[in-house]
This record gives C-alpha cells, sequence and structure tokens, in this order.
C-alpha cells in the first residue's frame, strides 16, 4: 500500500533541475569576479609601481655627473642610509661618515629598510612583484644583489651581526592577527652567506622566572645583535598588552623576559647600554608616539634621551655616547638626528633627506 506514494515522490524528486542551470550560472558569476578581483590587483600594483619616485640619475649616470662611487667611500668610515632626497628617494646611498653632509655615492639598491655590516647586506624591498611584492635582498660590498627572498609583510626592520654571519628581518603581516585591531608581525634570521632563512623567532620558547610563557599572541620585533657574540641578540616581545626586552640566544631557541616596556632596542658598540624607544601615549588606538631612551644592561635602568619629538624608529649608536635615529613627520622627507646618549644635549641634524642608517666605523 505504501509502495504507490514512495514511487511518486521518487518519481517527483527530478521536478528541482533547474537547481543545476542555476549553479553553473553562479560558478561563472564567481569566476568573473575572481576575474575582476586579479584585474584589480594587476592595476593597484602597476599604480603602485608607477607612483614611485621617479629617479633622477641611476648609479651609473651619478657618477658620470660626478657623484663618488661606492666604493670610494666605503673605503673609508661611512654610513649607509635609504637616501630620501627628491630623484633618488628609496635607494640607498652611501656617504662618509666624518662629512655626512657631503656628496653622497648612488646605487641602485631600492630599499625600504635595509643594514650593512662587515661586507654583508640585507635589504628589505617593497620593488617585488604581483605575487610576492616584498623581498629581503642580500648585497656584499659591490652593492649588487647576490641573492632575494620573499617577504610575507610590509617591511619595519633590518639588522646584520657585527660580524656579518646573520641577518635580521621584521616584517608586518595581515591575516594572522589574535585580536581585533592588533598587530602581527614575523621576525626572521637569516644565514648572511646563503641568504636562506635560518630561524624564525615564533618558534622560540620564552621564559619568566624559570617558567616557560605559551601564548598564541606572542610577536617579535626589533633585533639587536651582540657585538662580541653574534649568536646572542635581544629583541621586544609583544604579549598581552605589553612589550618586553627578551634576551636570548639563537642556538638555544628560547629567551627570557628581562623588563617590561621596551621597544626596537639596538645594543651599544660595547655591549654595556641598549638604546630603545618607550611609548608616551596610547595616542589614536592606531596611532602611538615613543619617544628615545637608553637602558643600562646591569641595572636595567633607563633614562630618556632629549630628543622630546616622536620617534617611529630602531635606533643606531653612532658610537658610544651618541645615538643616530630618523624623525618622519609625514611632511617632506625623512630626517638623521645625533642626540648624545647621556640624555643631556639638544638633537643636531645628522643627515637631511634620510633614514634607515647603517654605521661603518
Amino acid at each position: 500500500m505504501t509502495l504507490a506514494p514512495e514511487r511518486a515522490t521518487d518519481a517527483a524528486a527530478p521536478e528541482p533541475g533547474p537547481a543545476a542551470p542555476t549553479r553553473e550560472r553562479w560558478r561563472l558569476f564567481g569566476f568573473i569576479a575572481l576575474c575582476l578581483v586579479c584585474v584589480a590587483v594587476a592595476v593597484g600594483y602597476v599604480a603602485h609601481a608607477g607612483g614611485r619616485n621617479t629617479r633622477t640619475l641611476d648609479a651609473h649616470g651619478a657618477l658620470a655627473a660626478g657623484a663618488p662611487s661606492p666604493a670610494a667611500v666605503m673605503a673609508q668610515p661611512h654610513l649607509l642610509v635609504r637616501d630620501m632626497a627628491a630623484g633618488q628617494a628609496g635607494y640607498a646611498g652611501v656617504l662618509p661618515l666624518g662629512d655626512p653632509a657631503g656628496a653622497r655615492a648612488v646605487t641602485d639598491l631600492a630599499c625600504a629598510r635595509l643594514y650593512m655590516a662587515a661586507g654583508n647586506g640585507i635589504c628589505l624591498s617593497d620593488h617585488g612583484d604581483i605575487l610576492n611584492p616584498y623581498k629581503a635582498v642580500f648585497f656584499g660590498p659591490d652593492l649588487k644583489a647576490r641573492a632575494e627572498k620573499p617577504l610575507a609583510g610590509v617591511p619595519s626592520r633590518a639588522r646584520v651581526s657585527a660580524d656579518g654571519k646573520y641577518g635580521m628581518s621584521t616584517v608586518f603581516v595581515t591575516g594572522d592577527s589574535y585580536a581585533p585591531g592588533s598587530f602581527s608581525t614575523r621576525t626572521t634570521i637569516w644565514d648572511m652567506a646563503t641568504g636562506n632563512e635560518f630561524v624564525n623567532l615564533e618558534g622560540f620558547s620564552v621564559w619568566s622566572g624559570g617558567q616557560e610563557l605559551q601564548s598564541p599572541d606572542h610577536n617579535f620585533w626589533g633585533v639587536t645583535f651582540d657585538p662580541a657574540d653574534s649568536n646572542h641578540f635581544f629583541a621586544t616581545l609583544g604579549t598581552k598588552g605589553h612589550t618586553y626586552l627578551v634576551d636570548g640566544h639563537i642556538s638555544d631557541r628560547k629567551v627570557k623576559i628581562l623588563r617590561d616596556g621596551v621597544e626596537c632596542p639596538d645594543l651599544s658598540p660595547d655591549g654595556t647600554k641598549i638604546a630603545f624607544k618607550q611609548r608616551t601615549s596610547a595616542g589614536e588606538a592606531n596611532a602611538p608616539t615613543w619617544q628615545l631612551a637608553v637602558l643600562d644592561l646591569a641595572t636595567l635602568h633607563d633614562h630618556p634621551l632629549a630628543e622630546t619629538r616622536n620617534v617611529d624608529d630602531q635606533a643606531e649608536w653612532l658610537d658610544n655616547a651618541t645615538v643616530v635615529y630618523a624623525v618622519d613627520t609625514g611632511v617632506g622627507a625623512p630626517i638623521i638626528y645625533a642626540v648624545p646618549a647621556d640624555g643631556t644635549g639638544t638633537p643636531r641634524l645628522f643627515v637631511a633627506d634620510a633614514d634607515s642608517p647603517s654605521v661603518a666605523r
């Protein structure tokens, strides 16, 4: 008795047949939307590339026009910077340390951040392609690329150990943040001889008071290497609203927390002090402010420097008594200033139209 209704139900099942064409239409619409997104990305990249600063002269043209060669300047104590002067903005420049206001050597190395030590340099570039817009470029004394590796996000910080063995890159990464309104970083230590990734700091364990701390929001940035031992480093750990100074050894794959309130540390040439930026105001949710300070590693006490403007930079030591750093107000090109490390004196202009200083003494 029930067989007839069941057959009737089975026979009625094919009636929603138009759903198949509907699904096909949606697939077509999805494909078209994907194509439009790809076109938009391509157009955006071309517009971005086309909007970059147009160079006045490349390295060869600058040399022919009378500029010094990078090799000649680098044969003496010198300063490597990201030149931000009109016509050269975004390219590495070299100038004599004894005359930082003098003529700059022009290079063809395009960088958002860079650093060099012991003949090995790392350039965090935003001159990639559509698939990999950011890359780490490894270069030698000739300032020419010898290896490149893609970066996962927007370039932020770069350093090289004093012996040239290790390099560091910090980038801002989107898509793997753990809380609304927060940011995520990825800090990589590189083998400068090969340009290969050596280790990612996210794989390091974190210790405090003999206990291991575990949290999915651990972010590291601003590595600085010990001048006497490149295996030893300091860095910033951001977690749960705090910015801790951490002390670690690459071979141990772990760090220990030293104290709170330290960002973007940079170790002095004698290894006794750390220049860093400390937050002075929460400001808007996306616009905090910082002031430079120096910390004594023996006591972990710090004092502010005489620079009172907002400085969002990883400072560099000119020598054991002087710190240099870039100030970018958003109006005009950034400028590198110098200030005494003991908190006295006043800031003085060191290099106009430049940032990302790297001192070769």
